[in-house]
């Protein structure tokens, strides 16, 4: 005898294993489909112990097999409250992940998120044998803004910075990051002639857009295949603020091509 009951049921736990991946979840969901067949059965073993005999016709076959549709039909729907439960539970985990990785100010990645992409992105440019390039920026006097015109002039002048690296960035392939106060990290999937030249771009939509004349000097590091991710980010450090104190000394039309060396 067919029961379309039971191919529902079927279908159910064959969808639940291939959605399933923790194995805690699978276990207890599996547990609740026992504990709900064997209430289903409940009314037929009842019967079979009562009489010796399974009920096939009459009142008894009519009650049994309504028992055991509404028992399935109940366990099927708590299945279903659960899998919303958890599908809930993985968003609502996701949404704080992302709250976690990501700098509420600028809307950019956090010093967190960036350790974690660079490795991905050291490891992927490695295996695809693919150029990466790291800028440091930062952002030349932000005290002196903060100073005269307020910490919300400080902080507008930091979203620009988030506004101007998400419109030079290629979506998916490239990635910027808040890793300070007013230093930030572009991963650029690009070699340093072509990084240099994102760098200009930033750095022209920067001035052009900054609320108060603002610049900001670049540190730009080619991976040279070998060096760590930590090695890297220093270096690139290190040139941002040789390239700063340069700039200071440079006559002003000849600072912005200095930044960029």
């Amino acid at each position: 005898m067919k029961w379309p009951l039971g191919r529902k049921l079927g279908e159910a736990l064959r969808t639940f294993r291939r959605s399933s991946r923790d194995e805690g979840q699978r276990t207890s969901t599996l547990a609740l489909l026992g504990g709900v067949l064997l209430l289903a059965l409940l009314p037929w073993l009842g019967a079979w112990w009562g009489a010796g005999t399974l009920p096939m016709a009459g009142r008894e076959f009519v009650a049994s097999s309504i028992a055991s549709a509404i028992a399935i039909g109940f366990g099927l729907w708590v299945l279903r409250l659960l899998r919303n439960e958890r599908r809930l539970v993985r968003e609502h985990m996701a949404n704080l992940e992302a709250l976690t990785l990501t700098d509420p100010l600028t809307g950019l990645g956090n010093r967190r998120s960036l350790e974690r992409d660079l490795t991905k992105a050291v490891t992927r440019s490695r295996r695809l044998d693919i150029p990466l390039t790291l800028l440091f920026l930062d952002v030349d006097d932000l005290k002196l803004v903060n100073d005269r015109f307020g910490h919300a002039a400080g902080d507008a002048t930091l979203r620009v910075v988030g506004q101007v690296v998400r419109s030079s960035s290629r979506e998916a392939v490239d990635a910027g990051y808040r890793v300070g106060g007013d230093e930030f990290v572009v991963i650029l999937v690009a070699d340093r002639p072509g990084a240099e030249v994102v760098a200009r771009r930033m750095l022209g939509a920067f001035i052009e857009r900054s609320p108060h004349a603002t610049t900001f000097s670049v540190g730009v590091v080619e991976w040279d295949g070998r060096a760590s991710t930590s090695e890297l980010l220093n270096e690139s450090d290190r040139l941002m603020y040789r390239n700063k104190h340069m700039a200071r000394r440079a006559p002003a039309h000849l600072r912005e091509e200095e930044e960029l060396e």
